[in-house]
């Protein structure tokens, strides 16, 4: 049953007769359990709908039923039940906001959000749902396809049936995105050849493979020994990559098997073109954002003045692996502009450790400590907008107000150069 949390004043629901409070037990004879079953069955031309209102079931007969004004309880997570050597979450340290330690295991969110799932929790009735609903495209984390070797990754103490229950989604019509997160010494080489070999079986439906670099902060106590991804370690994955991009391009048409960004950026090596990403189809997952970012800093520099009026300091923050992309491609047009004073800054992890580098997981008070002090109100401080949520909160729960109260910079984000110069 889902219970209806709130009524719209006069809407066309509250006019069709549902209170505050009533729980939606069916529609058209299909049980409603969350609000993903409630959109779905609402939409039918028309609906019988079974209610439980103080105890009592209410029957609204047949009929073109508008429920617009109807709010209802959130989406519940499934959690996780696994144990992977490598979840970033058991790495947390202690005292941050409670929903940086949640482990969603949630085919429903993975179809709403693009969250990943390893499939480990799925029922047959939750297989059943995702069919009959087309719940497409799903974001699954795979590994290793392996039995034994999933099973060390997961901490799982038997075999899930991965093959079998991704086998019955494709046949279904169901278009899965997959990732692999790349353990050294577990499921790299020749397991994660195997791995994007298997996978490739299963395509068009599996569409793609996202291979990623473990995330190691300096919060592992008791936790598995894995060593970090070396630049060797990275420079060997992609060589791996590289192959099955070829074969697969003959053969299936698609690259198919894409490293993230982290380890090009490792490894040294020079960021494929914006073509070779396929509409990014990962990118959520690191996959060609660094790309994207040079493509549309490229495309937006000609808009970069060759003067500003007043001396300004523009102070760039970032984390310690995106900083030669910006020096290389960001300093040198900012530098070309007269009375202005670039500074490109890295931040130091203090949440995490120096092992993780990424910008997008960078504290507020990283950055206010890599700024330091605006000389004047007219400096600007640039930062990563990955390191924001949607709730315009850090990690440490600061906001772009509270930077701006500690270092009396004016901050913005570094997205396109003619924003900043217009506020200059």
């Amino acid at each position: 049953m889902l219970k209806i949390t709130s009524i719209e004043k006069d809407s066309p629901a509250a006019d069709s007769g549902f209170k505050k409070n009533d729980r939606i037990v069916s529609i058209n004879g299909n049980s409603i359990e969350d609000a993903l079953d409630f959109n779905f069955y609402s939409a039918d031309d028309e609906q019988e709908i079974v209610l439980l209102r103080g105890g009592v079931e209410v029957v609204l007969s047949a009929g073109q039923y508008d429920l617009e004004g109807i709010e209802t309880e959130e989406l519940k997570i499934k959690h996780c039940g696994n144990k992977c050597v490598f979840c970033f979450i058991d790495q947390n340290p202690k005292s941050l906001r409670k929903t940086l330690y949640v482990k969603d295991e949630d085919y429903r969110y993975s179809f709403l959000y693009g969250n990943y799932f390893t499939l480990t929790n799925l029922s047959s009735k939750d297989i059943e749902k995702i069919l009959k609903m087309r719940l497409s495209p799903l974001y699954v984390s795979v590994h290793a396809t392996d039995p034994d070797v999933r099973k060390v990754l997961l901490g799982l103490k038997k075999e899930d049936e991965f093959e079998r229950k991704l086998r019955v989604l494709i046949e279904g019509g169901i278009e899965i995105h997959t990732q692999i997160v790349m353990c050294p010494g577990i499921n790299d080489g020749k397991v994660l050849r195997k791995t994007i070999s298997d996978l490739a079986a299963y395509h068009p439906g599996v569409r793609s493979v996202a291979v990623v670099p473990v995330g190691l902060t300096s919060h592992r106590r008791k936790l598995p020994t894995i060593p970090p991804v070396s630049e060797k370690c990275a420079s060997d994955t992609l060589d791996i990559i590289d192959k099955f991009n070829k074969k697969y391009l003959k053969e299936l048409g698609t690259n198919f098997v894409f490293g993230a960004d982290e380890l090009y950026l490792k490894s040294g090596r020079d960021l494929p073109p914006a073509d070779y990403y396929e509409g990014y189809l990962q990118y959520e997952d690191g996959i060609g954002m660094t790309r994207f970012f040079i493509d549309a800093f490229e495309e937006s520099k000609k808009n970069i003045p060759k003067s500003v009026k007043k001396q300004t300091t523009v102070k760039i923050v970032t984390g310690d692996l995106f900083f030669p992309v910006l020096k290389k491609f960001v300093l040198p047009e900012f530098n070309k502009v007269k009375n202005l004073n670039t500074e490109l800054v890295k931040a130091e992890n203090s949440i995490f450790g120096s092992s993780v580098t990424v910008a997008g997981l960078l504290s507020g008070e990283d950055i206010i400590r890599a700024a330091g002090n605006a000389e004047n109100g007219n400096d600007i401080l640039l930062i990563p907008s990955t390191c924001i949520n949607t709730d315009g909160f850090l990690l440490d729960d600061l906001t772009i107000n509270d930077i701006v109260k500690n270092t009396g910079y004016r901050v913005m984000y570094l997205e396109d150069p003619a924003e900043v110069f217009d506020k200059l």
